[in-house]
C-alpha cells in the first residue's frame, strides 16, 4: 500500500500496498542520479512539520518499460499518526481507510469490504511511512538526487532485504509534497502526483472511519 497495489481482489483490484512500493534504480523511473548530499531536507520537513494533509492525486501504474497499465484519480487525507483515506474515483472506485487501530478496504462494485489489523497490514510500507511521523532518515538510507525541472528528487532505501518495497522516491516542489514514485517486487512502477496540497488544516476524524452501506460483505482478515 502505497501498501501494496490498492487491495488485490476480487481479490485483484488494484493492490491496497500498490500505492506505495518502488523501483531501485533512480533512471528506471525516469529521474537522472545527480549531485549527492548528506542533507535530507525537505523530507525531514515534511515529516516533522506536516501533521495534516489533503491532496488530489493522480496514480499510474507504469510496466518496467513505462507502459500504463493503470490509470486513477482520487483524495488523500492524512493526519499524523496514523491516519489516512484514500478515495479512488473512476473507473474503479475504492476507499482505503486507516484510523489509528485498522485499516478499511471498500470496494463499492463489490459491495465488499476487508479489513485487518493496521500494524499487520501497513508495517514497513509506503503507506505506514507516510502516515508515521519518525524521520525516515532513522530507519532507511537516504539519498538526495538534487533538483529536476524545479522539484528537489529525495530516494529511500530500506536496509532490510525483506521490506516491501526496494526504493522510494519523493519529490517536492518550494517544500510541498508533489509526487511519489516506487517500484514493486513485479517491477511494476506506481507513481503518484499530487495538486491541491493542503497541510496543516484541522481535518474532521469522521473521515477517517467508515459507514457502510446495509448489506455490505464485511472480510475480516489477520487479527482485526
Amino acid at each position: 500500500m502505497m501498501m501494496q497495489a490498492r487491495v488485490q481482489n476480487r481479490v485483484g483490484r488494484r493492490g491496497v500496498c500498490q500505492i506505495l512500493a518502488f523501483a531501485a534504480v533512480a533512471g528506471v523511473i525516469g529521474i537522472p542520479r545527480m549531485a549527492r548530499s548528506t542533507s535530507v531536507d525537505p523530507l525531514s520537513r515534511f515529516f516533522s512539520e506536516v501533521q495534516t494533509l489533503h491532496a488530489a492525486f493522480h496514480q499510474s501504474v507504469l510496466t518496467e518499460d513505462l507502459q500504463s497499465i493503470d490509470e486513477s484519480d482520487g483524495e488523500l487525507w492524512l493526519s499524523r499518526p496514523g491516519r489516512f483515506r484514500w478515495e479512488y474515483g473512476d473507473p474503479l472506485e475504492q476507499v482505503v481507510v486507516a484510523d489509528g487501530q485498522q485499516v478499511w478496504v471498500y470496494d463499492p462494485g463489490l459491495e465488499q469490504a476487508v479489513v485487518r489489523n493496521q500494524d499487520e497490514m501497513l508495517g514497513d510500507t509506503p503507506a505506514g511511512l507516510l502516515a508515521g511521523n519518525a524521520d525516515p532518515s532513522l530507519s532507511y538510507l537516504v539519498e538526495v538526487l538534487g533538483n529536476q525541472e524545479g522539484i528537489d528528487w529525495i530516494s529511500i532505501f530500506p536496509k532490510s532485504p525483506d521490506a516491501a518495497f526496494a526504493q522510494i522516491q519523493f519529490g517536492f516542489e518550494v517544500g510541498t509534497l508533489r509526487m511519489v514514485q516506487m517500484l514493486d517486487p513485479l517491477q511494476q512502477i506506481t507513481r503518484i502526483r499530487f495538486w491541491n496540497v493542503n497541510v496543516n488544516l484541522d481535518m474532521p476524524v469522521g473521515k477517517f472511519s467508515l459507514t457502510l452501506p446495509d448489506g455490505t460483505d464485511i472480510i475480516q482478515e489477520g487479527n482485526a
